[in-house]
């Protein structure tokens, strides 16, 4: 083959490498979405919800984002240390608090590409305890009828102001009640917190007036009776 001839082919693959690749190229990058750079709105209205001698919960409105999915990331400053926890709502509670402490929270917008707005913060002051916390329930028990399961009863709790009574499994409340029993009717038609047939291992702590927690009972495990 001679220089002349050589030369001819190699322009010629050449420009048609170079046509492929133009081709090419504009279709990927027409397929590639571009990356998410734009950060969420900042909650707005960061609030105390409610507060206890020991517990806070707070409250926010919610954050917007162009890909309409966010969290957020909650801290609460303590004397010993951060609090943090991920929510996923408007709403984000801490307990194991101080009773007549000062907290500074703050709350800031995730979206799914990473992107974080401005953190948000209040001061959170828990009122300082005037009364010990109410006692703790004793003697939970269940209560059969007919050799079938019923109700759940407990020995009262006192305090220097009324008290209700939260029914938890594990962490979850699964029903609030005023009195010292709670049926087990209850639990599955109304809380609509266990299904028939289920396994749990149940305790109750009292709850003054004053939104001050007792110490949770020994625990009980029941089975739900089907039916």
């Amino acid at each position: 083959m001679s220089d002349t001839h050589r030369r001819i082919v190699s322009t010629t693959i050449g420009l048609t490498l170079a046509a492929c690749a133009a081709m090419v190229a504009p279709a990927t990058a027409a397929g590639a979405a571009p990356p998410d750079r734009v950060p969420p709105t900042a909650p707005a209205n960061l609030r105390v919800q409610s507060v206890g001698h020991t517990w806070v919960t707070l409250a926010w409105t919610p954050s917007t984002d162009n890909s309409g999915t966010v969290f957020y990331d909650t801290t609460l400053q303590t004397p010993t240390g951060p609090l943090q926890a991920r929510a996923f709502g408007p709403t984000q509670g801490f307990g194991g608090l101080a009773p007549g402490t000062t907290y500074t929270a703050s709350v800031r917008a995730v979206d799914l590409a990473g992107n974080s707005s401005a953190a948000v913060s209040v001061q959170v002051a828990t009122p300082a305890r005037t009364l010990p916390p109410p006692t703790t329930p004793a003697n939970l028990r269940a209560v059969h009828v007919g050799g079938v399961l019923d109700r759940i009863e407990w020995d009262a709790s006192t305090h220097g102001t009324p008290v209700s009574y939260q029914v938890l499994s594990g962490d979850t409340v699964l029903s609030s009640v005023p009195a010292t029993s709670v049926s087990v009717f209850q639990l599955v038609h109304i809380d609509c917190a266990v299904e028939p047939g289920g396994t749990y291992t149940l305790t109750v702590q009292a709850l003054s007036a004053d939104n001050d927690v007792s110490a949770r009972s020994a625990p009980l495990t029941v089975t739900i009776p089907l039916g």
